[in-house]
């Protein structure tokens, strides 16, 4: 049997190294434990609680650091937000007071200039936009409540706009920049101002009601400045009694301008609803004119005419003198006496005033040879002379003949293109045979100290190129190219005192034609399917009814009266009955066409009437 160790007789150092294993044993084995699974765990963790306590601290640590970083560069996004949106309430601000205060004071321009001519009005209006162009600081800053704000135009663009060597409008581009705490902001707005007439911006339209009745097709706007009326049915005369008949669709292309929607009135099927009640109910009826394109205008903003100041205006103009109330008080006198063209006759230098051309009563050598024979030598010296005599009073009737028929020509041509303004007093007939037409030079006026009958049964149009002044009343029938501004003062023409009337009339070009008396369109054979088009700008001072119905009516140009405007159309083809008006409805033939064409400004543009106040358009704003 093998005996064991002795321990004690081992040497110290081996002894020292046992028993320091054994401790680091028992160490251990009081450390740990063995749990149900067999796996070992700590049973003493002294300092790990520090540890996990320091590591929640530095994680909520960084979590309110960045809660907080993340709160204040919110608050100070909201707070550069914040002056972001008052900088650009403040451009906006800036250019809406600029726009004001511009406006002001070219009124004032305009009241200033009432007793001068359109060229000194265009002269002051210049002037003053000019001085904004190169010193804009003229336009004060705006003043605000904020602190550290700032409002103010930097730059004002201003042009003439020309066309056909007439003054258009003035067009200005305003830039504005605003400074609220260190942002910045630029904002630029185009504005377009002149000083001719609201009706020439509408089909059709009226400063008083408007009646749109049965089925009449608007292309462009129109305007109401008082009511505006749209039933489905259209009323007219026929056989000395009052009718009415149904008639759809109403259509309009474009915007109706009125002062409200509780302006706006439909009838249908005998029921009546105004816009606004019908928005208010969320209800529709067909041919409703959509919300988005009914503006409210206030007539407040319309800008007006008035014919027969215009009228003193134009005299005052041709005459080329700015001698301002005591010029235009002489012309008003002598409207008013019946004697402008007298009064004209006394500037010669401004000027032209022939006698009317007479046709000789002889007849016209163009054409005839004189015959210059030799004297016969087989007759007598007796039979020579009488021969010779003879030819010498032959010679002298053809020379006579020639310088009547010169002269008659001469008179034509200073009657059809004068080289300088013209008045006539008297009845004038523009007829296509003789008087084949009119022009006049750019600037000048040919006035019409009575009435004008445009009458034409030629075939080629007569063509009218000269801006007319006409005291007493105008007729156009036929074919006409007008190209013109023609101004009546008449108050009466016929049953019905029309001042203008466009009977059986094809009208080609863009001219303007304003009345101070009421205008009529009529056809002598009414019942007509294809229509003879009117190409001009109709304007009376009175009310005016157009009627599509057993007439057939197309306008491309547009028609306003100062009163009421009635407007009575259906569809379809028609003929005369033994009781009423036939119409095929199937046919689905448009009666009533009227269409707009915004050329007027560039071709009649030197010869519209000037208005009392000036005209403001406001383009949108853009962000530079």
């Amino acid at each position: 049997m093998k005996s064991m160790p002795d321990l004690n007789n081992r040497p110290l150092s081996v002894m020292h190294r046992i028993s320091s294993r054994l401790q680091r044993l028992k160490a251990a084995a009081g450390r740990r434990k063995q749990n149900n699974q067999g796996i070992f765990i700590f049973s003493h963790e002294q300092g790990s609680a520090l540890v996990l306590v320091m590591f929640i601290a530095l994680l909520f640590t960084l979590l309110g650091v960045t809660v907080l970083s993340a709160a204040v560069g919110g608050a100070q996004r909201a707070e550069t937000r914040k002056f972001d949106v008052q900088t650009l309430h403040l451009a906006e601000k800036t250019l809406e007071k600029t726009v004001a205060t511009m406006t002001a004071k070219l009124e004032e321009k305009v009241m200033e200039s009432r007793d001068f001519g359109r060229q000194e009005l265009d002269n002051r209006i210049d002037a003053y936009l000019a001085a904004l162009k190169n010193n804009p600081d003229e336009l004060l800053p705006v003043n605000t409540n904020l602190s550290e704000a700032d409002g103010r135009i930097l730059d004002v663009d201003y042009d003439r706009v020309m066309e056909n060597g007439q003054l258009v409008n003035y067009k200005v581009m305003l830039t504005a920049e605003a400074e609220v705490n260190g942002v910045q902001r630029e904002l630029e707005q185009e504005i377009v101002f002149d000083t001719f007439p609201d009706f020439l911006k509408y089909t059709l339209g009226s400063e008083g009601n408007v009646y749109l009745n049965g089925s009449p097709q608007i292309t462009g706007n129109i305007y109401a400045g008082n009511k505006l009326y749209i039933q489905d049915m259209a009323e007219y005369r026929y056989q000395a009694s009052e009718r009415i008949m149904r008639s759809e669709p109403f259509e309009l292309t474009g915007e109706a301008h009125v002062q409200s929607l509780d302006g706006v009135i439909y009838t249908q099927n005998g029921q009546s609803e105004t816009a606004g009640k019908l928005d208010e109910q969320q209800r529709s009826w067909n041919n409703m004119i959509p919300l988005n394109r009914i503006k409210i205008k206030n007539q407040k903003k319309f800008v007006q005419v008035n014919v027969t100041e215009s009228f003193i205006d134009k005299v005052e103009e041709s005459l080329n003198f700015q001698s301002g109330g005591s010029l235009r008080n002489s012309i008003r006198n002598s409207l008013k006496g019946g004697n402008l063209g007298a009064f004209l006759r006394g500037y010669p230098a401004q000027y032209d005033a022939p006698d009317q051309p007479v046709k000789p009563d002889v007849p016209d050598v163009e054409g005839e040879a004189l015959d210059d024979a030799a004297i016969p030598e087989d007759l007598s010296p007796e039979e020579q002379e009488e021969w010779r005599l003879q030819q010498e009073q032959r010679r002298a009737e053809w020379e006579e003949r020639k310088r009547l028929w010169e002269e008659y020509r001469e008179l034509i041509r200073r009657f059809t293109e004068p080289q300088r303004s013209f008045v006539f007093k008297g009845d004038l007939d523009v007829d296509g045979a003789e008087l084949k037409g009119i022009r006049t030079q750019p600037g000048s006026w040919y006035v019409v100290d009575g009435n004008v009958k445009i009458d034409n049964y030629t075939d080629e149009p007569i063509v009218i190129s000269a801006n007319m002044l006409i005291t007493g009343s105008l007729e156009i029938r036929g074919k006409v190219q007008l190209n013109s501004t023609i101004f009546v003062l008449g108050t009466g023409l016929g049953e019905g005192s029309y001042a203008a009337l466009v009977e059986d009339a094809s009208i080609d070009g863009l001219g303007v034609v304003l009345s101070k008396g009421s205008i009529l369109i009529n056809r002598f054979d009414a019942f007509q399917n294809t229509a003879q088009e009117l190409n001009a700008f109709f304007y009376t001072d009175e009310s005016a009814e157009l009627y599509g119905v057993g007439s057939i009516f197309t306008l491309h140009g547009g028609f306003f009266a100062k009163k009421e405007l009635t407007v009575n159309a259906v569809r379809g083809n028609a003929a005369p009955g033994s009781g009423d008006i036939q119409i095929d409805a199937g046919s689905g033939l448009v009666r009533f066409q009227a269409s707009y064409d915004e050329n007027v400004y560039e071709s009649q543009a030197g010869a519209l009437p000037r208005v009392n106040q000036i005209s403001v358009r406001v383009g949108n704003i853009r962000l530079k």
